[in-house]
């Protein structure tokens, strides 16, 4: 190259030094000679010059191969500015290069998403709604039980949507590798053309008035259609234009059948990606606008998989009743495994989406580090906090739904899934078709909501959001007090409307009259059968729902006494015998049940005493009343002791005793029938 510019040069200036004074010949003169000498260095330099040509065309041609290293293309410049090729040799690079980029991009994206909308038609079931649900359900189960046990990311994420979620990450992968493979080496060389490094002051300029900085131009395009194809894939938004109450509907380019662990864990990895990719791109410094751009990119991305993730945790939520497989949790006896699930899942899910928003960075690079907590826009707070009690809300829904006659353990609709096993499960032993079982079960999970999960999650949320919800917190106490009543209300109040059919046809039988009937020996059948008719449901109650039992017979047992209190109010009148029988059937059933007779329900029968007492006619002969009631306390202290066995269930216990209630007011009703009794015997006729 020396010699061919120092040859180029002289022929150029000095051509007289290159042509050797010729010897004219016999018979020829000296200019013919010279012009002879001419025409052979003409040859010879043409031929010079034809293989620096055709070298040059093959650096020009190097320069577009996209496979050399930086050092390679930089080389192959600085000869090409040798050639005196002016700023073409540049702009060569940079055309091909770009075109290059992103023809190349352009066809990753397309073949990828081919591939991907294959793979999604291969294992669709969105056609058959029932059975999607019941597969979801099923897969969801699976990953719960992993999730539980503190398996791998990779074995909970498990899902039939799995070969979809890959072919999407690798194609994010595929488009930032196939713009990083190039890219880098295209903006070294444009800031050093831009910084004049490439610019040599003996080369005349070629006339051409290409900027050095639309070199930058170039890769802020390659950068713009990188954003466009992800954009585009994901249908991405501003997040200033997004409303923060609504989710976009799911793109297309997404399976329908993965359940929401495996879809955050996915989600997770290809932000993950674009934040690498992102990194990359910005250590370029290629101009504040493309760090602009990525920045938005990462942040539409982070609300666009924010709403991806809220809209899958919501389905799951309204889907979730069908994981409940009526296991006894191994924490708490009195309510099901299923709540664990539930505080597990819920746990999971705010915790993906807290990540999704930026709270935790998810760039390789940043997981080998300890992991450091960033502030969370509040945007995505509020997102986040509506998602988790929207969620909360549906699984209340679910719990009153597993109560009705649609339960999956009913109608058999049960998804094909292994349960978790905590160990021997008393639930196997009830029959869970009977709705009165369900709704005991379920009112117990409701005991536990409201006193323990619920509160303990919402102070972890709290504290992970750095937020305060008291209003929120009360609002779904409320909800869960709401659909606690009204499942114990269908539970109760038909043994009510029976114990009180019993009751109330005893007392106002019409072959009995409680004026002329005589001294009792015994109590009648009745109420018996009134009893025994609460055994058989504290038995039902005690199998399902241990700790509902005195909440459930306390209100039996009101309403009886207030049904009493209604009858007897019916009789007109009381002789010795009716006012002694009516006392002594009463106040066996009061101390009977003694145990869950609440404040109220002692009132109530004190009133009913008192009833009695003014209804009570004296006749002559009615002058043994003391000796008569003393026959009356022998045949309740006989019955009471014949009985014994049998309503044994009603004991008063000493861990009852201490819990206050029904001590109390068998006590206060006892002592208010015996001075009922004895201000009867001092009353005059």
């Amino acid at each position: 190259m020396r010699d061919y510019k120092k040859g180029k040069m002289l022929l150029e200036s000095r051509p007289g030094q290159l042509i050797p004074p010729a010897t004219p010949k016999e018979g020829q003169d000296a200019s013919s000679g010279d012009q002879q000498q001419r025409r052979i260095l003409e040859k010879v330099w043409g031929s010079v010059e034809k293989a620096m040509g055709e070298m040059k065309n093959v650096l020009l041609t190097q320069l577009q191969d996209p496979t050399r290293t930086l050092e390679e293309q930089e080389k192959t410049i600085e000869v090409l500015l040798d050639f005196h090729a002016g700023d073409d040799a540049l702009w060569t690079y940079f055309d091909s290069q770009h075109k290059h980029i992103l023809n190349e991009m352009m066809k990753t994206h397309r073949s990828a998403t081919t591939l991907i909308k294959s793979t999604i038609e291969k294992g669709s079931l969105a056609s058959e709604p029932g059975n999607l649900t019941l597969y979801i359900a099923g897969q969801l189960q699976t990953a719960m039980i992993a999730l539980e046990t503190k398996q791998a990311d990779s074995i909970i994420a498990r899902s039939s949507a799995e070969p979809v979620w890959q072919s999407i990450l690798d194609m994010i992968k595929s488009i930032s590798e196939t713009m990083l493979s190039s890219l880098p080496n295209f903006c070294k060389i444009s800031k050093n053309f831009m910084e004049g490094k490439y610019r040599k002051p003996q080369v005349p300029s070629s006339g051409n008035r290409r900027s050095p900085t639309q070199s930058r131009t170039m890769a802020l395009d390659v950068v713009k259609l990188y954003i466009s194809l992800i954009s585009e894939f994901f249908t991405l938004s501003d997040m200033a234009v997004m409303s923060p109450n609504t989710n976009n509907p799911t793109s297309s380019n997404l399976p329908s059948d993965s359940h929401s662990l495996s879809t955050a864990h996915y989600l997770m990895r290809i932000l993950g990606e674009l934040q690498d990719t992102v990194n990359d791109v910005n250590a370029l410094e290629i101009s504040q606008e493309v760090t602009s751009l990525l920045k938005g990119l990462l942040e539409s991305a982070k609300w666009r998989f924010e709403d991806i993730l809220v809209g899958t945790w919501l389905r799951d939520a309204k889907l979730f009743y069908h994981l409940e497989a009526w296991v006894a949790s191994s924490t708490d006896a009195s309510a099901t495994h299923y709540l664990d699930q539930l505080e597990t899942f819920q746990r999971q899910l705010t915790t993906a989406g807290f990540k999704l928003a930026g709270g935790v960075d998810l760039a390789a690079s940043a997981l080998a580090k300890p992991a450091k907590q960033n502030p969370v826009p509040q945007a995505f707070v509020s997102k986040l906090t509506k998602a988790f009690f929207d969620a909360l809300y549906a699984f209340l829904d679910g719990l009153m739904f597993l109560a009705s006659n649609e339960s999956p353990i009913v109608t058999g609709n049960i998804p094909a899934a292994e349960v978790s096993s905590t160990g021997p499960n008393p639930l196997e032993l009830l029959d869970l078709k009977d709705a009165d079982i369900r709704k005991l079960v379920i009112m117990s999970n409701f005991t536990q909501l409201k006193n323990a999960v619920i509160p303990s999650m919402l102070n972890q949320l709290e504290t992970a959001l750095g937020i305060s919800i008291l209003e929120e917190r009360q609002t779904l106490l409320n909800a869960v007090q709401d659909r606690d009543k009204a499942l114990f209300d269908s539970y109760v109040k038909p043994k009510v409307k029976a114990a009180m059919g019993i009751l109330r046809t005893g007392i106002l039988d019409p072959s009995m009259d409680w004026y002329e009937t005589p001294q009792p020996t015994e109590i009648r059948p009745y109420m018996y059968e009134t009893l025994i008719f609460l055994v058989s449901i504290h038995a039902q109650v005690n199998s399902a729902a241990e700790p509902l039992l005195d909440r459930t017979l306390s209100t039996i047992v009101n309403e009886l006494a207030e049904e009493a209190l209604r009858c007897f109010r019916q009789v007109k009148r009381f002789g010795m015998g009716g006012m002694l029988r009516a006392t002594l059937e009463i106040e066996f059933m009061h101390q009977t049940l003694g145990r869950y007779v609440t404040p109220s329900a002692a009132k109530t029968l004190s009133d009913l005493y008192n009833k009695i007492s003014q209804a009570y006619s004296r006749r002559p002969g009615d002058e043994n009343l003391q000796g008569n009631l003393d026959g009356v306390k022998k045949t309740l202290s006989d019955t009471r002791r014949a009985t014994g066995i049998e309503f044994l269930c009603f004991k008063q216990t000493k861990s009852a005793s201490s819990r206050s209630g029904g001590s109390r007011s068998h006590k206060e009703g006892s002592s208010t029938s015996k001075s009922t009794k004895e201000s009867k015997s001092k009353r005059p006729s």
